[in-house]
C-alpha cells in the first residue's frame, strides 16, 4: 500500500486526485492539505510513501514546501503537478529536491505510473515540460563522456535535493571527494550548475 498526501488550494484538484488515485487498491491517500504550511503540520502526524503538490498555493507555496520537506527529511518522493506556463518555478523545484512533474490533465495511467516510479525511488519527468527550459538543456544531443557508476549516484541524491555533506554522509565518503565528483559530473555534462546537470540527466535518462 503507497500512502499519499495531497497538497492543492483548488478543493475541485484535491477532490479529482483522490477519486483517481483510490481507484488502485494499492494506493491510500491519508490527508490532503490546501497549501504547504497546512501540509508541513499533516506531515508531522502521517507518515507517508509519497507527496504530491501543487507549486502556487497561498500561505507557503509548493518550492517553499520543498525547501522545508527536504531540511527535515529528504527521503520522501514528491511529485510536482503543473502547467505550461511554469517553467521557471519547476527549475526552482528541481533545485529545491522535486523527484517529479506531470502535467495537470494527468490522465490515470500516466498518473499510477508516476505514483509507483517515486515511490520505488525512481525519477519521473515530462519530456514536455523539460523541453519548455531551453537554455537547461543547451547541447543535449552532444556526444559527451559517459557518467560512471558512482557518479549517477551522486547525482541521483543531488536529484533528491541531498546537499555535498548528505551525499558525503550517505556514501560513506569526505565531503571534498563529492565535491570533486560534482565538479567531474558539471564537466561531462556541460553544466554550470548541478540544476542544470540534474535535468539533462534526466532528459538522457541517466538516473
Amino acid at each position: 500500500m503507497i500512502k499519499i498526501g495531497i497538497v492543492d488550494d483548488q478543493t475541485i484538484v484535491r477532490t479529482g486526485l483522490v477519486q483517481l488515485i483510490q481507484i488502485s487498491p494499492k494506493h491510500e491517500v491519508l490527508f490532503e492539505a490546501s497549501h504547504g504550511k497546512e501540509a508541513l503540520e499533516k506531515l508531522s502526524a502521517h507518515s507517508v510513501d509519497l507527496l504530491i503538490t501543487d507549486i502556487k498555493m497561498p500561505v507557503m507555496n509548493g518550492i517553499e514546501l520543498i525547501n522545508a520537506i527536504r531540511k527535515t527529511d529528504s527521503k520522501i518522493p514528491i511529485l510536482v503537478l503543473t502547467t505550461f506556463d511554469d517553467n521557471e518555478l519547476l527549475m526552482q523545484a528541481i533545485k529545491e529536491g522535486a523527484n517529479g512533474f506531470l502535467l495537470k490533465d494527468v490522465d490515470l495511467e500516466k498518473l499510477n505510473l508516476a505514483i509507483s516510479a517515486l515511490a520505488s525511488g525512481e525519477y519521473l519527468f515530462e519530456p514536455q515540460i523539460l523541453s519548455g527550459a531551453p537554455s537547461l538543456l543547451a547541447d543535449s544531443s552532444a556526444q559527451l563522456e559517459p557518467l560512471s557508476d558512482t557518479e549517477k549516484q551522486v547525482l541521483r541524491f543531488a536529484a533528491a535535493g541531498f546537499s555535498n555533506k548528505d551525499i558525503a554522509n550517505n556514501m560513506h565518503l569526505a565531503e571534498g571527494t563529492i565535491k570533486n565528483y560534482v565538479s567531474k559530473i558539471l564537466e561531462k555534462t556541460q553544466s554550470r550548475d548541478r540544476t542544470q546537470a540534474v535535468v539533462k540527466a534526466i532528459h538522457w535518462k541517466l538516473i
